[in-house]
């Protein structure tokens, strides 16, 4: 893509991720003078499709808390569907599990961060269905925020059928199945997020690939046969990482709320020389935010002022 494109009023400063449900774009709003993050997705051919991602689009819009990132703006193409958000500077999860054995007290700082977001979308009758990683995003104030409702869901007077797949790492025996569901699903994949932080595994893997009959018929591997003895974790958090990865939904935490008041609970526990834990370890590893050449020329006045373009 090149430097001078533009999305809209928006220009495009580079290459934040390429993923699966669409190419995240760092860019910038003049006329706010702020930074943005622009989420390119390829609209279907099917009318029926394109009018489903719209939808999923309002949802995000309507979904009001800090721990969510915040829908700004959405522009439309004959191809592309662009969603402008808000740039979160930091890094997301899955780089810093590559970089990093968290310590107790981040992956409790995260893990609560992410209840809570769950809370908020499970009392507007929001489903996210893809709880992973790459999806939460870690801000430089080391906090945790929720990303990318890309295959969420409005389930407000009825379980829908209709769902994307997701990402193994992220889905739950009903979604696995293709049964209704609800928030407890996004609870699972939290369970499996807390379970590969504490222990570099994914629960429900085998020999480093997704294995379904694990998931859908066996319980994981106890997380201290993992982590072992040189690793000291409260039993209420092993307690409750067990109920999240119960197959049976009723059998799980029926909301978010109730999972981070136990986890501010055990942060409460903690030295108070923990609180920075998490910007401590993520610091060394934020993306580098100074300015681009393309930034300078935008705060000049020199930059490209044409039509939008998307060269993708």
């Amino acid at each position: 893509m090149s430097l001078k494109s533009k999305v809209g009023p928006y220009h495009i400063l580079r290459l934040i991720n390429n993923g699966g449900q669409g190419r995240v774009l760092l860019g910038y709003d003049e006329r706010l003078q702020r930074r943005v993050a622009i989420k390119i997705c390829t609209l279907p051919a099917k009318h029926d499709l394109r009018k489903q991602l719209r939808s999923e689009a309002r949802l995000l819009a309507h979904v009001r808390s800090h721990r969510v990132v915040k829908l700004y703006d959405v522009i439309e193409s004959s191809k592309y569907l662009a969603l402008i958000m808000e740039y979160v500077p930091g890094l997301d999860l899955e780089e810093l599990l590559a970089a990093v054995r968290l310590s107790l007290a981040s992956v409790l700082t995260i893990g609560a961060d992410i209840a809570g977001a769950l809370a908020i979308a499970q009392r507007q009758h929001i489903v996210h269905g893809d709880v992973k990683a790459g999806n939460v995003l870690i801000t430089d104030f080391g906090r945790a925020k929720l990303a990318d409702f890309g295959i969420a869901r409005n389930i407000a007077g009825q379980l829908s059928r209709q769902w994307g797949a997701g990402s193994f790492d992220a889905l739950s025996p009903e979604q696995c199945l293709g049964y209704p569901l609800d928030g407890r699903a996004d609870l699972f994949a939290l369970g499996c997020l807390f379970y590969r932080m504490l222990s570099g595994e994914q629960p429900f893997f085998r020999n480093g690939r997704p294995d379904p009959n694990l998931l859908l018929t066996q319980s994981a591997r106890p997380l201290m046969d993992i982590v072992g003895g040189a690793v000291v974790l409260p039993e209420q958090l092993l307690e409750l990482i067990d109920r999240l990865l119960q197959k049976e939904p009723a059998n799980r935490p029926n909301d978010g709320h109730q999972v981070r008041q136990v986890l501010k609970s055990l942060l409460r526990t903690l030295s108070p020389v923990c609180s920075d834990s998490l910007v401590m370890q993520a610091r060394p590893f934020f993306r580098d935010e100074s300015p681009t050449p393309m930034l300078t020329l935008i705060r000049r006045g020199l930059a490209h002022q044409g039509p939008m373009t998307l060269q993708l």
